[in-house]
């Protein structure tokens, strides 16, 4: 910039100076217009500095035309839209930039006036009239009262505890499913927006905790909640309010609180608040020398006296979400800060169709079926369905037309799958049970949902070990009841998680157990369990001792509200580690064998569905002779029998000739079993 002044005259300089100015204003409003941020002129006007110029040059010329204190009250007027509360606090830093610019002013004018005051008095105080607008005026003003800058978390200055409110743009019309948490969210705000009426019963409630794993709309859901009511709409992030210094996070979650209970009636909702809320640390002389954990319990302990603050204001709904409620202080989850606590759980089957024809409900889409979209997408999140929507939306409008059932198809083949449960759906009539163990299994799908158990006052089973030889169906088992129970199915074995580094192989454990947590309800199936956390035997490895660890902990660590199911099957009960066992973590064990005659005689009826036998050979017959082999040798049997008899099939025949005993005795032998 030295070289460009030196190469030019000053006056040159400016104006190429005044030029780029205007031109970057020029860009500025170009691109706010253009934009969908503005939803005022208001907007307009605190986003770029230019227009705010524009502005006053347009009130300036047209109030002068009336009297110059109309001039002075236009331009107040002016400032206080753009500035509203701020005004005051802009005004003390003009002051102080005036006071610094008055000190240059003085030495700049000793520098350049004084030596031409005698000769050229004139320029002398030209140029001391240029300098004292320039350094005193100009400079002052475009430092202090240059508006804010809008930020990508929101309307407001977070970093400096300001906030500004915003329209909420959705209700709770645009929720699918969550009907019982509507009903509360309205229950509580009605005794807090009327709380005259509520008074005089002792009834006041404020504070809603929305809580579950990550994506599953607690956003969303909270700016509904200001659309329904028609409030004004505060949003912040606890991680925004931290700064470094000490002191500045308190100041600024005090000025977060004061500005939404001046502009109440008002939500205000802190997302992320386990960055603000974690449980305090226990101090001692000579802990904590750098002084972060303090700081820490002094924010917690801040942000809990402006909760109770606020309860003195009725008519402000306090929302706050987080991912991590296990890890935020019990104190400030309390009843009397939080009134009602609720969980955001990934979308069942019915609420995901709902999701989906409200998201269809504000595009043009033609109506079609939505349910068999709705089934297969388990363990997926609002915001994940509403992508899909989105993409499918996009197909249509390159064509200008409704969407269709086609663009859903089409986006959940591009979208769809990345992470997804991996799920084939099983029947009742996919499995041979005895009486006993289907009708346990039956009742043990109904106790998994939790509305069903707590009407017969039964506690909600936390997993299920099946036992039984190889090939009796331990599997398919499993991905019967994720299918009757409509959960996320993640399945692992021994192969998947060893073989690894002993850093890998618990990586691998503990990503699997999040990603169940996330996409709960679901299931994690652990295929031959004693294989993958065996029983201590004292030749075991680090690396297993280490893997037994850590699935214990991860197993331990879960709780009834993360609503993860866990099924292992084994061979040998007595091979598997007895603390995997205890503490009631499967709670319910199955014992399966082979099959009766009648179940030989239901599979055999499956497998050979269509298929002609020989004369004199009937499934009967059949099932006494396979007696004792397991169900999926008796499956392998049957293919095998089939694969025997196109022996004897013509060049042109199209059907299978009738099967005859020696096609399943040969079938055996391929299959070895005896």
């Amino acid at each position: 910039m030295r070289s460009e002044r030196q190469a030019t005259s000053p006056f040159l300089w400016v104006a190429i100076q005044l030029g780029h100015f205007l031109s970057e204003g020029y860009r500025e409003i170009h691109a706010l217009i253009a934009s969908n941020t503005p939803r005022s002129f208001k907007k307009l006007f605190t986003s770029s500095l230019a227009a705010l110029v524009l502005a006053l040059l347009a009130v300036i010329v047209i109030a002068s035309q009336l009297h110059p204190a109309v001039v002075i009250l236009a331009v107040a007027c002016v400032l206080m839209i753009v500035y509203r509360g701020s005004l005051f606090r802009r005004l003390a830093l003009f002051a102080g930039y005036f006071l610094c610019g008055f000190i240059l002013f003085i030495g700049a004018g000793l520098i350049t006036t004084v030596p031409l005051e005698k000769e050229y008095p004139l320029l002398a105080k030209v140029i001391a009239v240029a300098l004292f607008v320039v350094l005193c005026i100009v400079i002052p003003a475009l430092l202090s009262m240059r508006p804010r800058q809008e930020i990508a978390a929101g309307d407001g200055d977070l970093a400096s505890g300001d906030c500004e409110s915003t329209a909420a743009t959705h209700t709770f019309a645009d929720i699918g499913g969550l009907e019982e948490a509507k009903q509360q969210i309205r229950e509580l705000a009605q005794a807090n927006l009327h709380a005259k009426k509520f008074d005089q019963y002792g009834v006041f409630r404020n504070g809603i905790l929305l809580h579950g794993p990550r994506v599953t709309g607690k956003t969303f859901l909270a700016e509904a909640v200001a659309g329904e009511f028609k409030l004004k709409y505060y949003c912040a992030s606890a991680a925004g309010l931290h700064h470094k210094y000490v002191g500045e996070t308190e100041r600024h979650i005090e000025t977060l609180f004061q500005q939404a209970i001046s502009s109440s009636p008002a939500v205000l909702f802190i997302d992320e608040i386990d960055a603000l809320g974690t449980k305090r640390q226990q101090l001692g002389d000579g802990d904590d020398t750098g002084g972060a954990a303090r700081g820490y319990n002094s924010a917690t302990s801040q942000l809990m006296g402006c909760i109770d603050a606020a309860r003195k204001h009725p008519g402000l709904i306090l929302i706050a979400a987080t991912n991590f409620y296990d890890g935020l202080d019990r104190a400030l989850i309390r009843e009397g800060r939080f009134d009602l606590h609720i969980r955001i759980d990934l979308p069942n089957e019915a609420e995901r169709t709902r999701i989906f024809d409200a998201q269809l409900a504000r595009r043009p889409a033609r109506k079609f079926g939505l349910q068999s979209f709705a089934k297969k997408t388990p363990g997926w999140s609002a915001a994940k369905i509403g992508t899909l929507v989105d993409r499918a939306a996009f197909f249509a409008a390159e064509q200008h037309r409704s969407i269709e059932e086609c663009d859903l198809t089409r986006a959940f083949a591009e979208t769809g799958g990345k992470d997804r449960a991996a799920l084939k759906e099983v029947d009742w009539t996919d499995v041979v049970l005895s009486p006993d163990a289907e009708a346990d299994l039956r009742n043990l799908c109904r106790l998994m949902d939790p509305a069903y158990g707590e009407r017969l006052k039964l506690a909600m089973p936390t997993g299920l070990l099946l036992i039984g030889p190889p090939g009796t169906g331990k599997t398919t088992i499993a991905r019967l009841i994720a299918t009757q129970t409509k959960r996320s199915f993640y399945q692992i074995t021994a192969a998947d998680i060893l073989g690894a580094a002993t850093g890998a192989s618990v990586k691998k454990l503990a990503e699997l157990f999040a990603r169940a947590k996330e996409n709960s309800p679901s299931i994690i199936f652990i295929d031959e369990i004693d294989g993958l956390l065996p029983r201590n035997n004292g030749f075991q490895s680090q690396h297993d001792i280490q893997l037994v660890e850590q699935a214990r902990s991860l197993i331990s660590e879960l709780e009834p509200q993360h609503n993860v199911f866990l099924i292992g099957t084994t061979n040998h009960l007595g091979s598997i580690d007895a603390a995997i066992l205890r503490g009631g973590r499967f709670s319910e064990k199955i014992e399966l064998g082979t099959p009766d005659e009648g179940g030989y005689r239901q599979l055999l009826s499956k497998h050979l569905d269509g298929v002609q036998l020989a004369e004199g050979l009937t499934v009967d017959l059949l099932a006494e002779r396979v007696r004792g082999i397991s169900p999926a040798d008796l499956g392998a049997i049957c293919n095998s029998a089939k694969r025997m008899a196109m022996r004897r099939m013509a060049d042109t025949a199209e059907e299978l000739p009738p099967l005859v005993w020696n096609d399943f005795t040969e079938a055996m032998k391929r299959v070895q079993v005896q």
